[in-house]
């Protein structure tokens, strides 16, 4: 055990040997010094275990001493040796980060040695705690903490100097999968050696940290502007250009950076971090593999999103929404055969709200699950009530969001729901998007196969405008073909949509399925449509959407035939 002791009393310091010698015979080494300045010199200079301070010596006295060995040397443990037994002054001098206070020379060599070693194994515990609270367990590499407080002394150094200081807020793309389909020991492997090529793309003096799960910055310091922080994000995304050996296997995964500048976009060290994470989710939602600088009006979307992701929460335990519905007349007869359920929002301060205004909010948030399980409650509700009025009823077109049919409960809810209103499912006909279709091949056709089951129909929404793959109207149960409204608009003049709107209507007519179109507004697409085998259609042209009690004048006017099945069946 190496000990430097710094003492100027020199009957003291021989005492203290003696004690030592005789408590630990040769397992100690003492060295004396009886300054501070000296002290400091022999810790930068050798490797000591302990160092047992004087708090009274020529050069300096109380916590200076202390904090003087502490720059020194901040990893070495102290014990103070005071001739002051005042337990107050004990306490002050424990609280500036001593490991122990001995008064002179109270107890022999033995209990010297044994606080000289307990001071030991503490002062390894703190440090092994520093380490764990500053650096991330998994990789080695500093944590979010560790980069909050560095990232405040950069700025405060900018400031100084007038430079900027560059942060780059990086995740990968799809890492969840990676966890959920190889196990978290192989995604761990994954992390580390994504960290690995990150250290070596990055500059030195740049700081790499991850702030939990597969998300990591970067800090840059002393940088001249956006082009040179331009740079470090490109060279980032090259990390990710070749795949990663993982054990016996090669992963390919890429990432989504977001960047951000001080003082450019904010002067507030936390705000960076959050510009940053604004700005990797605006790249990730640009298709990711790319990064995206942060932009003031990100930061108004991002206020905004939270803004209707709150009063979401409160308008569905208000129940603020409410539907109205759209006729759908078959062409061939001019009757009322379906509706489809629109939802709006009676928003307390905004009025009336439509879809667009708060749908994709309510599906990135989650919220779109108990909204759409509203929303068929709602319409089996309806049902219920035109019924009670002995009105003809029609098939209703309830839209379903992707995110249901990954929802091993969705079906049962379904099931449960008609059958609480004794509802007819063949009056049910649920509206998917062509996205909802590929997300999940396995999924989806097993839950669309339960849905079939059930009796209810099944309808792809705005046919044409996503992915068009041809071979899911084989593998699924699929009843109708909706033509989007954006193909209908221009059928009087424009051949590329005549082309569109033909073919589509000839792979129904091949597959045995039913065609909406949705958006007709002129007698020339009626016309077209009508001609070229398009069983129904929605549009101004027949009538905007209705409030309940109005649609019930429709239908008294309008009737749909006396048996949906039976007419359907004529027109097949």
């Amino acid at each position: 055990m190496r000990i430097l002791l710094v003492e100027d009393d020199a009957d003291d310091a021989a005492f203290l040997r003696a004690c030592l010698a005789q408590a630990g015979g040769r397992t100690v080494d003492l060295t004396r010094i009886d300054t501070i300045a000296a002290a400091t010199e022999a810790l930068a200079q050798g490797q000591f275990d302990v160092v047992l301070l004087d708090l009274h010596l020529p050069d300096a006295t109380g916590s200076e001493c202390v904090e003087r060995i502490q720059q020194a040397q901040p990893e070495v443990p102290i014990v103070v040796l005071s001739g002051q037994g005042d337990e107050d002054y004990a306490i002050e001098i424990l609280n500036r980060g001593v490991q122990d206070y001995l008064v002179k020379w109270e107890g022999g060599g033995r209990i010297i040695l044994r606080s000289i070693r307990y001071a030991i194994e503490r002062k390894r515990s703190e440090i092994k705690l520093n380490y764990l609270a500053r650096y991330d367990s998994l990789t080695g590499i500093p944590n979010r903490q560790y980069l909050c407080d560095q990232l405040e002394r950069a700025v405060t150094r900018a400031q100084r100097a007038r430079k900027k200081v560059g942060l780059l807020f990086l995740d990968l793309d799809r890492f969840k999968s990676v966890n959920d389909t190889l196990g978290h020991q192989l995604g761990d492997r994954l992390l580390c050696a994504v960290v690995e090529r990150l250290k070596a793309s990055i500059r030195a003096g740049d700081l790499l940290a991850r702030l939990g799960g597969d998300e990591f910055a970067v800090l840059l310091e002393d940088v001249a502007g956006p082009l040179e922080v331009e740079a470090v994000a490109r060279a980032l995304l090259a990390c990710f250009t070749e795949p990663f050996d993982v054990g016996p296997r090669q992963l390919s995964v890429t990432a989504s950076i977001g960047v951000t500048l001080y003082p450019v976009d904010t002067q507030d060290p936390l705000a960076l971090l959050n510009n940053a994470d604004i700005a990797m989710y605006q790249a990730k939602e640009s298709g990711r593999n790319t990064f995206r600088f942060f932009t003031q009006s990100m930061q108004e979307e991002i206020l905004r999103y939270h803004r209707v992701e709150s009063d979401l929460k409160k308008a569905i335990a208000d129940g603020q929404f409410r539907l109205v519905y759209q006729p759908q007349f078959g062409l061939h007869d001019r009757r009322v055969h379906a509706v489809e359920a629109l939802i709006r929002w009676n928003h307390p301060e905004r009025g009336l709200l439509w879809p667009d205004e708060f749908i994709a909010v309510a599906e990135e948030s989650g919220y779109i699950v108990p909204i759409g399980l509203w929303t068929l409650e709602e319409v089996c509700r309806q049902l219920k009530e035109w019924e009670r009025l002995r009105l003809p009823l029609p098939r209703v077109a309830v839209n379903v969001a992707a995110i249901h049919f990954h929802q091993p409960a969705f079906r049962r809810q379904v099931q449960q729901t008609l059958l609480r209103y004794g509802i007819d499912p063949s009056l049910i006909e649920l509206e998917l998007t062509e996205r909802s279709l590929m997300e999940d091949t396995d999924a989806v056709q097993t839950c669309l196969r339960g849905l079939k089951e059930t009796g209810v129909r099944l309808a792809i929404d705005d046919f044409g405008t996503g992915y068009s793959c041809l071979s899911y109207l084989r593998r699924f149960p699929i009843d109708v073909l909706k033509i989007d409204r954006s193909f209908v608009s221009d059928l009087d003049s424009n051949g590329d949509d005549q082309a569109i709107c033909g073919t589509i209507l000839s792979i129904a007519q091949q597959l045995g399925l039913d065609s909406v179109a949705e958006g007709i507004e002129t007698e020339g697409q009626l016309e077209y449509l009508t001609r070229h085998g398009c069983r129904y259609g929605q549009g101004f042209l027949f009538s905007p959407p209705l409030e309940a009690h109005e649609v019930a004048e429709l239908l008294r006017r309008h009737p749909p035939p006396v048996s949906l099945r039976e007419a359907d069946a004529q027109t097949a």
